[in-house]
């Protein structure tokens, strides 16, 4: 197995794990705001023995450049087709988490013919109205203050429940990741995590690929029931909801959520 890392025209930073026969089996990890392509490495390990595993860094997240005009989805999706045409592929499935799921959702409503499944993780959707006020609040908070504000409150929420030593230590790795990020390109990504949820639900339904929306039911803003709600209205479209997970389920807990997305993706696109 061998480890490539490399930087696009456009300044995306990817990272994949490979090994000789599975040139043509391909996963992409689309990570969240404020992450890097790092947290998926209990992902990409796990599953580089049956694909080429593929991580980048959103714009201004990691060692990707941030684009200077005011930004979108769409630019994210472009990013991500950016580097697929930098990789040279043309058909894969998407593991996303949070802001990630609706870029990967985004993307494959956009690039249907190149997407064969997604995993939906954490993702949101039809938000309330006070409660997407409350994050866009929070994302206006950064961009006026340029600052970064409230970590440890996040962390609370994404690490519910999380006290073990080894929890701990990796709840301390993501604080360094949030405490070095660029408050310019995590406020941006979070004004459009938080304003993007309600533009799928009238578009769900046409995707024509098997769907995952996994979640935690310790996830007070992705929460079991969107998942639910999004199954519903996705025509291939599966959910489920992990007991006692909050929204970095898949980082904190990857024995349990490794093993999901592999059966998925066995059955309904092998």
């Amino acid at each position: 197995m061998q480890k490539y890392s490399g930087s696009t025209k456009g300044g995306t930073h990817y990272s994949y794990l490979s090994q000789s026969g599975l040139e043509n089996n391909l996963l992409i990890f689309i990570h969240g705001v404020g992450m890097k392509l790092d947290v998926w490495d209990q992902q990409t390990m796990y599953f580089s023995k049956s694909y080429k595993a593929i991580s980048y860094d959103l714009l201004g997240h990691g060692h990707s450049s941030m684009i200077e005009k005011n930004i979108d989805l769409d630019d994210y999706v472009e990013q991500l087709y950016e580097l697929i045409l930098h990789l040279n592929i043309n058909n894969f499935s998407l593991v996303g988490h949070s802001m990630g799921s609706l870029i990967g959702v985004a993307f494959a409503l956009k690039y249907p013919k190149m997407v064969n499944s997604i995993v939906a993780l954490n993702m949101v959707f039809n938000r309330k109205q006070e409660d997407q006020n409350i994050v866009l609040n929070r994302a206006e908070q950064v961009l006026r203050s340029n600052k970064i504000v409230n970590i440890e409150t996040t962390l609370n929420r994404w690490f519910r429940g999380k006290t073990g030593n080894t929890e701990i230590k990796k709840i301390e790795k993501i604080r360094k990741w949030l405490t070095k990020l660029s408050p310019l390109a995590y406020g941006r990504a979070y004004k459009i995590f938080a304003l993007s949820d309600k533009m799928f639900i009238n578009s769900l339904s046409k995707l024509d690929m098997p769907v995952m929306y996994l979640t935690g039911d310790d996830d007070p803003n992705s929460t079991t029931q969107m998942s639910i709600d999004m199954a519903s209205i996705t025509p291939k479209g599966i959910s489920a909801s992990i007991k006692d997970e909050a929204h970095m389920m898949a980082y904190i807990s990857a024995d349990k959520i490794n093993p999901l997305i592999n059966n998925f993706l066995i059955k309904f696109t092998n």
